[in-house]
């Protein structure tokens, strides 16, 4: 270990190539010696070295007469002769010895495995599966001294949504990175989610002219607006090309009604205090210069009509392009999702763009807030763009750009597409990069489907990172890789609840970082990434702090399953663990090194000792069904912080408690779990987990949470295999065949669901009524089912569930409710106006599932009628099928408590079972408490409401 650490200090010292030259050869060394290894006779069924599997695999390691065997599965003794399952998304090392009994002989087997979580397709491997936390309120403390700065229109049209922009600053005028709801009287319908001191809102449209006061306010800031909507609005409309230059003035009203056009040699100026409104899918080309002088007093606004028609975007493509903008509102562009398909443009992402910069087009925007565009906020192509004070929010992407030079300072980029959004495996990234140079400076990233930063593939470049903070990106904070080389630079930067924090990927990134903090997240630094690719880079990380990730520092990549330490200089930082491969580190101990906390000061978004703690998870009801056996609730701090915190939690059931405990967070820790067992019985309805008595904490998210059964009765309604009367489509059936009361004649048949015909194979399995002489003869089946509804005031949803192969129409007591490549015009001996839909008919694909709850009023108590005419494509297709299926959810009558659809002895046994119960005690059911005043208590007046509906539904 000397040896190589020596040899990792001339690396070191000597220039960029020949360190990595030198790595490279100790590399190849140490795996000669490791192959070089000879593998042992030890049997093992199931898994194979180097291998993935799809979320679970299993094994057994077998044994051998007159052999002692011992197994670790990561660590973890395993039995031996038993098969093994495996079902968590990880990188495993099983390791398997045996020693001869007689001679003492010992052998022994590694077998790497990787299992994957398919959700995530191939974009994890072994990584455990991991979707960030959600936020926790700032506590009233990390607001003090803060200022709540708003930016938004002082005039403003009628019927316009209008846009809000909030900051919070500390004295100095710098971003305090806290989060919080920003509310204001009489919109308390619109509040503001802040994301470390940043977001946005749109107000509804005015509807008469007058003053609206908006009075945000957060704790104890408060900052008061008056917006003047305006009693008549003259507009100028525009479009065509501009001849000369031109000054829209302040104020200025402006409609663009078609594509305009800016040539080269003219300047467009736009005043203080403009609105510029687009019309769908118009666009506006920038061959000359654009001077926008908005301020954030008298902000300039783009926006649409309709924010759900959306216009085009900026389109700059040439060296005499220039864009100046200063305090401006860009909102409800990015109309075309497939406006890059088709152009010569390498681009990750096809919809259309807020600003299109190539060929040394520049763009500078200063104080300028982009939000909730549908497309990208940009693509560059050799193109300049500097963005100061800026703010990116809810769009696809901040974009690609390719060569050239972006420039981002004090600017934030946050929520691609939404916070909390379910992951989608598509570049998701924040920003993706290919060339450079790039430069980014005291900025926000976070709160995306995949990667903060994307150095990808591409061209070589330089990426600058300094004073940054990245949260809540699904896969890396910063993800390089690619170039020939890439040379990326982080410093004074924050990395927390992201995937992986610093990457060091496939291909030659060349990567230092220093004086950092990943804490929080699943790796802290890591060379090598989720491909089995080729990897000639070098990760250098100094004077940081890697605390309580998943794995501090990871230095294993898929090209042959190696620890790349060579390719590695990790020394002089903080580690949560000690790491035997990483020997050059201290490890975290402000409790016995209180000067360690120094070290953490100078991170901290906030100067508050006392921060904002809660459980996080998404909502504090949830269903009971998403706890496992196996239970680990998250409890999240605000943000880390240099004070020691603790908080009480209790975890109890409607059987009593099952756990209480304390949590204490070391200084730098923001996650940590509540852990219990979940009995396994039928009758547990509801576990309420609750926190209290924090110290230098104060409960912001939720202090309780609760899982419950539904108290809901799910009924099928309809299901495959009932019985179905229908009619050969030879003829035109009678126009009230889908009406309640019409009878079915002798033309009717009866048979089972799903009806169809297979002349290859595919939905033959799938077929209960087999229509064998429905091809070539007629191409529509038309089919009803009676059902019954006990009362459908009751009911809370309405589902239609479909199988079909091409088109249909369906009807509920005779109103059409859905349809999908229905014929035209309808008619019995008509196609389906598309033969292309499949069936899914057990292929792995979802069934269609409409929801009908605006048809539940269409209802009656007693029978009803669910009625379906089916199409083919075409008369001689080889297949048809169709399967209706149609399930309603009920509100349970009050003292049904099971529920089973009635209130009976059963119920009343539940009852008297929880009878003077009081909340807290272990008797005391929650579902008892039905007198509507949620007291707490199960008594006389539970009764009485029970008595009210004894034998409902009976």
């Amino acid at each position: 270990m000397q040896n190589l650490y020596s040899m990792t200090q001339f690396v070191r010292s000597a220039n960029l190539l020949s360190r990595k030259l030198i790595c490279i050869q100790l590399y190849f060394l140490s795996l000669f010696i490791l192959v070089g290894t000879g593998w042992a006779q030890i049997t093992i069924t199931g898994v194979a070295d180097m291998q993935i599997y799809a979320d679970s695999v299993s094994f057994t390691v077998v044994s051998e007469s007159g052999f002692d065997y011992t197994a670790e599965l990561n660590g973890t003794p395993i039995e031996i002769d038993v098969l093994i399952e495996v079902d968590e998304a990880e990188y495993y090392e099983l390791n398997v010895s045996k020693i001869e009994q007689g001679t003492g002989t010992e052998e022994s087997l590694l077998v790497r495995f990787i299992v994957r979580a398919s959700e995530r397709l191939n974009t994890e491997w072994g990584l455990p599966l991991f979707t960030p936390y959600p936020m926790v309120d700032s506590a009233a403390a990390e607001y003090a001294g803060a200022s709540l700065e708003i930016v938004t229109p002082a005039e403003y049209p009628q019927g316009l949504e209008i846009p809000v922009i909030v900051r919070v600053e500390d004295i100095s005028g710098k971003r305090l990175g806290v989060n919080g709801s920003v509310t204001a009287a009489g919109f308390q319908e619109h509040p503001l989610q802040l994301l470390r001191g940043v977001g946005s809102v749109f107000l509804p449209p005015a509807t008469q002219a007058g003053n609206i006061s908006y009075t945000a306010q957060i704790h104890s800031l408060q900052t008061p607006k008056q917006i003047a909507i305006e009693a008549a609005t003259t507009w100028q409309t525009v479009s065509g090309t501009i001849a000369s230059t031109t000054d829209w003035g302040q104020n200025g009203r402006i409609k663009v009604t078609n594509d305009l056009t800016i040539p080269a040699g003219v300047t467009l100026t736009i005043g203080p205090g403009s609105v510029i409104v687009v019309s769908p899918n118009v666009e506006i080309t920038i061959d000359g210069h654009i001077i926008v002088n908005g301020t954030n007093a008298l902000p300039v606004v783009f926006t649409a009509q309709d924010r759900t028609a959306q216009w085009g975007g900026f389109i700059m493509e040439s060296a005499t392009s220039q864009g100046d903008f200063t305090g401006s509102i860009f909102t409800a562009s990015g109309a075309d999702p497939d406006w890059f398909s088709g152009k010569d443009y390498f681009t990750h992402h096809d919809e259309q763009c807020l600003f299109l910069l190539s060929d040394d087009a520049h763009v500078t925007l200063t104080d300028c807030y982009m939000v909730e565009n549908a497309g990208q906020i940009g693509h560059g192509e050799h193109g300049y763009l500097t963005m100061i004070g800026c703010l990116m929010q809810k769009a696809v992407t901040v974009g690609q750009y390719n060569n050239g030079s972006i420039v981002f300072e004090d600017s934030a980029m946050i929520e691609f597409p939404l916070e909390g959004a379910s992951f989608v495996d598509d570049d998701n990234d924040c920003i993706y990069l290919s060339g450079g140079p790039h430069s980014f400076t005291d900025c926000l990233f976070g709160w995306t489907l995949d990667d903060g930063i994307d150095g990808g593939q591409g061209d070589t470049g330089s990426v600058n990172v300094d004073g940054c903070w990245f949260e809540s990106t699904i896969h890396e904070a910063m993800a390089w890789s690619s170039g020939n080389p890439r040379n990326a630079t982080v410093t004074d930067t924050v990395a927390i609840n992201c995937g992986q924090a610093i990457e060091c990927g496939y291909d030659q990134p060349l990567i230092d970082a220093d004086n950092c903090l990943c804490t929080g997240n699943l790796v802290g630094a890591r060379f090598g990434d989720n491909y089995d690719r080729s990897y000639t880079g070098f990760l250098d990380v100094q004077n940081s702090l890697l605390l309580f990730n998943h794995r501090d520092v990871w230095g294993r990549a898929w090209d042959n399953w190696q620890l790349h330490l060579a390719q590695m200089d990790i020394q002089n930082n903080y580690l949560s663990v000690p790491n035997d491969n990483y020997p050059n580190n201290t490890i975290w101990d402000p409790q016995n090194e209180p000067n360690q906390l120094n070290e953490l000061e100078f991170f901290l978004p906030t100067p508050a000792g006392t921060v904002g703690i809660g459980i996080a998870v998404p909502q504090d009801v949830q269903d009971l069904s998403e706890l496992e056996l196996e239970n680990k609730i998250p409890v999240r701090l605000s943000t880390f912080t240099t004070s020691f915190v603790s908080v009480n939690y209790t975890v109890n059931t409607n059987l009593g408690a099952i756990g209480s405990g304390v949590l204490n967070f070391t200084p730098g820790q923001t996650v940590r779990h509540i852990e219990f067992t979940l009995p396994s019985s039928e009758e547990i309805r509801q576990v309420r987990i609750a926190l209290s008595d924090p110290v230098n904490a104060e409960l912001t998210k939720y202090s309780v949470v609760i899982y419950e059964k539904p108290y809901e009765i799910v009924d099928s309604l309809v299901a495959e295999g009932d019985i179905w009367d229908y009619f050969k489509g030879t003829s035109e059936p009678p126009a009230d065949w889908n009406q309640l009361a019409f009878t079915p004649v002798p033309a009717w048949l009866t048979g089972p669901s799903g009806f169809g015909y297979e002349a290859s194979s595919g939905y033959e399995a799938c077929i209960a009524t087999n229509l064998t002489d429905m091809r070539n003869n007629y191409i529509s089946i038309y089919a009803r089912k009676l059902f019954w509804v006990d009362d459908p005031t009751r009911m809370t949803e309405l589902i239609l569930t479909m199988e079909w192969d091409d088109g249909y129409i369906a009807y509920l007591n005779g109103i059409p409710i859905d349809s999908q490549n229905p014929p035209n015009p309808v008619a019995y001996n008509q196609p389906a106006s598309s033969d292309t839909h499949e069936a899914c008919c057990g292929s792995g694909c979802t069934p269609r599932q409409v929801d009908l709850a605006s048809f539940i009023a269409v209802l009656d108590p007693g029978f009803n009628v669910l009625a379906i005419q089916v199409h083919n494509g075409t008369l001689g297709s080889s297949d048809f099928i169709f399967i209706p299926m149609l399930s309603s959810v009920t509100t349970p009558y009050p003292g049904d408590f099971e529920p089973d659809g009635d209130v009976d002895l059963e119920d009343f046994a539940v009852l008297a079972k929880a009878w003077l119960a009081q909340d807290g005690q272990s008797h005391y059911d929650p579902i008892c408490d039905i007198d509507g005043s949620s007291d707490g208590s199960i008594n006389i007046l539970d009764l009485a409401v029970f008595v009210q509906n004894w034998l409902a539904g009976s």
